[in-house]
């Protein structure tokens, strides 16, 4: 039994590398939408990875626990691996910060965006644990390598499937055609011509190839014969390759420098020709990014989307301006709450509350990560998170270079470089599945290179045979189901009711839309009961379908009994939905960014007088953020509080004039409230010239400002004269309306 069990948690750790691959879109390698249908899983590129992840170490720990209550060489003496005592403290203080923090199911669970939270990392450090535990020797860890590096192989495979059909490329130019055939069948996900492959997002990628650089320089290091030495440097350049087609220029920075630490290292220890080569592949890499910035005017580098990507780094890009205000708003986030932070997963909470109108009003409308681990960690987990989860760079360095160690000197300078360029990367984005695995794996290897057997401990057997087969392995194994339910299985199925949830226009082809309506209404309403992972996420996509559903139009020559029975669906989802509202607005009203889908509903089917009173409880947590600010003046504009609106759009538009919509919407109410000209005034007393608007014009028109839209369109012709017709027919159409004769 005792060797069945091991291959099972030694096949279960051989697969996880593999699961970057999965993509849970319903395709054939979708193990997790097998006999499911078409429909695949919501955010297929993160869910499906977590969840197989979960599943195969939730699979290998509880087989862990079987092997160590048996044999005492599967236990770790936890004083002898100061890396684990580093690891646990790291995750005891994330429950803490999280149990604390502002939502504790939110930090417990994560969403299915991130599939972070507790239970993300604690399965992390079980899966840090069971490696450092089943791989004891070099050979063993050896053996795991290669099967990270067969599929990082095969991502490469998808992802230059991509180079060959992205856009902008020099093949793209040339060869068209063959560039078509592979851009449909190697889409890149989210962008024209950044590489993701099976990742699906170019920053995840990047760091996934920079972490094979330098696993592929350790292999190459460790080398006992050289017929093969072309195959690790081939390694190497392919990944560079796909870090460089990624775009992703924090992790650029994270390989330059890691690589000059490593060979820095080398050069400093070893002296010698090490020495040269190290000088010599400095001053090329001087010249080669000088000159990017020097040239980054001429043809050659505007013609690469990289190259472009590279010489536009500077403080005041949208890029780098967004991440300096971000980091600003969690430092000062993090002196309110500076021991254990808000817990993971409530940076929006910091966002709505810190927000710079003036700096992020064009931005994404909700970020939920700073961009920078290091910040992401003071917010979510306070000083005492950020300490520890540095502990494991510090503790890990230490372990590397103290004297006790035989690990050889380029083994340790690779190593080296490999935390420094992840250290690097993670200043300027946050972490995923796919790193977290690599930087788990990466610990594990220290902990068994600089250990070895002394981090194993001896002592006597906890059981017999037959107390093992009678008592602990059933036990174990209903413990094992038991998580498999709560913790893989409903989140699961959630995901899946999502999905149904949102597939409605497929079933309203093969049944009647009331039923199609209800089938929408009992998915979303089942996935939100779970109160499981993703359930939050229900709830937003419930609140959308029914803004939608409430605004869908019946097509004409509908017989009556089905358009009753449609109306009465729809009613029955809009009034579902109200009532999930009222049961879970006291869970919320210090939730900016669910108040605010709360209030856009309500404004989407029409009860302006409810979304209005969410709104403005919004607005007392978030008073500078802009987009509160105007769904409250939609609010105010449908119930024809216009004095009101005008009122909030003045002040929405003052705190920041050069936000997307500020002054449309200050001009809006100021048509409707009879306050145009004056707030003309004081759009040109701000340095703004008034746009053109049609929709401020229809406002006018509506409100019998006649004289004033005439105004408005003389000016457009003025400065418009190819539009002198048009304007000559409208302002003829307004005044005959008015009973007028035109001049």
């Amino acid at each position: 039994m005792q060797s069945i069990i091991k291959k099972i948690v030694l096949g279960c750790l051989l697969v996880i590398p593999f699961i970057v691959l999965h993509v849970a879109d319903a395709g054939i390698f979708d193990v997790l939408s097998w006999g499911q249908g078409n429909s695949g899983l919501f955010f297929p590129f993160i869910s499906g990875k977590n969840l197989l992840f979960r599943i195969l170490v939730e699979v290998a720990f509880a087989g862990w626990v079987v092997l160590a209550i048996r044999d005492t060489n599967y236990r770790i003496n936890l004083k002898k691996s100061p890396l684990t005592i580093a690891y646990l403290a790291f995750i005891v203080v994330l429950l803490l910060a999280d149990i604390f923090g502002v939502d504790r199911e939110k930090s417990i669970w994560s969403n299915f965006e991130r599939m972070e939270g507790f239970v993300g990392h604690i399965h992390l450090f079980a899966y840090f644990f069971v490696l450092t535990v089943m791989l004891p020797t070099l050979k063993d860890w050896q053996r795991m390598w290669k099967y990270f590096i067969a599929s990082n192989l095969i991502v490469l495979v998808y992802a230059y499937g991509q180079l060959m059909g992205a856009p902008g490329t020099f093949l793209a130019e040339k060869f068209p055609s063959m560039a078509t055939w592979f851009s449909q069948r190697f889409p890149i996900h989210m962008s024209n011509n950044r590489l993701d492959a099976t990742i699906g997002n170019s920053a995840y990628f990047a760091i996934f190839c920079l972490m094979f650089i330098f696993i592929g320089a350790l292999l190459w290091s460790q080398r006992e014969s050289k017929g093969r030495s072309w195959f690790y440097p081939a390694l190497i350049l392919l990944n560079l390759v796909g870090l460089f087609y990624s775009g992703t220029r924090g992790t650029m920075i994270g390989v330059i420098v890691g690589g000059f630490i490593t060979l820095g290292i080398m050069a400093y220890k070893e002296k010698g020709r090490i020495r040269n080569t190290f000088a010599g592949v400095l001053l090329v890499a001087v010249i080669l990014i000088s000159s990017i910035f020097v040239f980054k005017d001429t043809t050659f580098i505007k013609s690469s989307p990289t190259l472009l990507r590279l010489s536009s780094i500077s403080p005041t890009d949208i890029t780098a301006s967004s991440r300096l205000s971000m980091w600003k708003i969690s430092y000062e986030a993090w002196l309110e709450r500076p021991l254990l932070g808000y817990g993971q997963d409530n940076f929006s909470y910091v966002f709505a509350r810190k927000f710079m109108p003036e700096k992020m009003c064009n931005l994404e409308p909700w970020y939920d990560r700073s961009h920078d681990v290091f910040f992401d960690w003071l917010v979510a987990a306070g000083a005492l998170g950020l300490i520890t989860y540095l502990s494991l760079y510090g503790v890990a360095l230490y372990l590397l270079w103290r004297k006790e160690n035989s690990v050889p000197l380029r083994e340790k300078a690779i190593i080296t470089g490999a935390i420094v360029g992840y250290f690097i990367h993670n200043i300027f984005v946050f972490d995923n599945l796919t790193s977290y695995i690599l930087f788990a794996a990466l610990l594990g290897y220290i902990v068994v290179r600089t250990g070895g057997d002394k981090i194993h401990t001896h002592g006597k057997s906890y059981a017999d045979e037959e107390q093992m087969n009678l008592i602990w392995i059933p036990v174990i194994g209903v413990v094992l189901l038991v998580t498999q339910y709560y913790v893989n299985y409903r989140p699961l199925l959630v995901n899946r009711l999502v999905i149904e949830g949102m597939s409605i226009n497929q079933y309203a082809q093969t049944m009647p839309f009331a039923d199609a309506v209800k089938k929408q209404q009992d998915a979303f309403v089942s996935a939100i009961a779970m109160n499981t992972l993703g359930s939050e996420e229900a709830r937003e996509q419930f609140l959308q379908m029914g803004v939608r559903m409430s605004q869908f139009k019946i097509p004409d020559g509908t017989p009556d009994a089905d358009r009753q029975s449609a109306m009465q669906a729809i009613n029955n989802e809009i009034q579902a939905i109200r009532d999930d509202i009222d049961a879970s607005l006291p869970a919320h009203k210090e939730d900016v960014r669910m108040l605010s889908i709360y209030g856009m509903f309500y404004n989407g089917i029409g009860d302006a007088a409810k979304g209005e009173e969410i709104l403005k409880m919004a607005r007392i947590h978030a008073p500078k953020k802009q987009l509160l600010g105007f769904d409250l003046i939609r609010s105010y504009l449908i119930q024809q509080k216009f004095a009101d609106a005008y009122a909030t759009s003045r002040e929405v538009y003052d705190l920041s004039i050069t936000c997307n919509g500020a002054q449309k919407w200050y001009m809006l109410s100021a048509a409707y409230a009879g306050a145009y000209k004056d707030a003309k005034a004081h759009v040109i007393e701000k340095g703004q010239t008034v746009a053109f608007d049609q929709d401020v014009l229809g406002a006018i028109v509506s409100t019998k400002q006649l004289p004033l839209a005439i105004e408005i369109l003389l000016e457009l012709k003025k400065d418009k004269p190819e539009l002198a017709t048009q304007v000559d027919d409208f302002i003829r159409q307004i005044l005959g309306e008015a009973n007028k004769v035109a001049p």
